[in-house]
């Protein structure tokens, strides 16, 4: 069944959305209808509608962990998420917020470190030392990134090592294509925006293989379409 998310009560979208499995690693992106992640602004908000967020408020509301590479956490100003009233119905906790980092360059006094009730984790996979201050305010984890199928392998490890089994990754688009070139995803949400930005799409790795997918019953809302695609 297509769900219309304008239409759709939250524990509709959510029952459609759950997944039984005690691992499960989803995606969540958005694109634009002629293929690019973000828009003339170099933002994913410049695509996005109000049903968009609702649904990517709701798949982070149903993970442990949000997964996303560092240029995106910087560029869409990425915080620690917190529990929100209208996913009380779940009866779970907000989730942790994972950052992959080469640099390490961060403005720590930024919500992205200092806005929920756990540490965010670092994924530390450049030669920068941790500051002082960066290992007092999160848990950073150091790792190797020398072959792309082992770092990314090894991501979702320590995060399933961490109790944290439900993981939603954001992007960027770097970040995915070595998590899907790894084959640890399992679901790929993905939401086509109806606006379009022009010039040549990039990245066309970070988007999932037809041929390995088998497409599930997604949802509409409007213009917008909610592709969900599961490793077959």
């Amino acid at each position: 069944m297509i769900l219309d998310l304008q239409l759709a009560s939250l524990p509709d979208i959510a029952a459609h959305y759950e997944s039984d499995s005690q691992n499960w690693v989803r995606a969540n992106m958005i694109i634009s209808q002629d293929g690019h992640f973000v828009g003339p602004s170099d933002s994913s908000r410049d695509l996005t509608g109000e049903s968009d967020l609702k649904l990517l408020l709701l798949l982070r509301a149903l993970s442990d962990v949000v997964l996303v590479g560092a240029n995106t956490a910087r560029n869409e100003n990425y915080r620690q998420p917190k529990a929100r009233d209208e996913f009380a119905f779940l009866s779970r906790k907000p989730p942790r917020l994972a950052v992959v980092s080469s640099s390490l360059d961060f403005n720590l006094t930024t919500p992205l470190f200092n806005a929920g009730q756990e540490p965010t984790i670092v994924f530390n996979v450049g030669t920068t030392a941790p500051s002082a201050e960066l290992l007092r305010i999160a848990h950073v984890i150091q790792l190797t990134a020398d072959d792309a199928s082992s770092f990314a392998t090894n991501l979702i490890a320590n995060l399933f090592e961490l109790g944290l089994s439900r993981v939603t990754c954001e992007g960027g688009p770097s970040l995915l294509a070595q998590l899907l070139k790894a084959d640890v995803i399992d679901e790929y949400d993905l939401t086509i925006s109806p606006l379009t930005v022009g010039g040549t799409p990039q990245w066309a790795d970070a988007l999932p293989k037809t041929t390995d997918w088998v497409e599930a019953a997604g949802a509409t809302s409007g213009d917008f379409e909610f592709k969900r695609l599961l490793r077959s």
